[in-house]
């Protein structure tokens, strides 16, 4: 015999061996189900960890048109540019 001969039958061995050692595979239902089992359960952890909407702020929140700088409801001129407000 040659050795490649010896090392065909020698895989070949090993595969049956392993097959022999864990024969009965779980189907494949049961890891579809616990697959949706796990994603329904991370899911439902997400929704119950999101965090709560933001509150709108007092008011309205006004910004110069010509720089885009935040400015006061009483201002009637922008900090940033000058422009005039109203």
């Amino acid at each position: 015999m040659s050795v490649g001969s010896l090392l065909v039958g020698a895989a070949l061995a090993l595969m049956v061996g392993a097959y022999l050692a864990r024969p009965f595979r779980r189907p494949e239902a049961d890891l579809d189900r616990a697959i949706e089992q796990w994603v329904a359960q991370t899911y439902a952890t997400l929704q119950s960890a999101r965090p709560p909407a933001p509150t709108p702020s007092e008011g309205p929140v006004n910004f110069c048109p010509q720089c885009g700088r935040r400015v006061g409801p009483d201002d009637r001129f922008c900090a940033g540019c000058g422009t005039p407000l109203r």
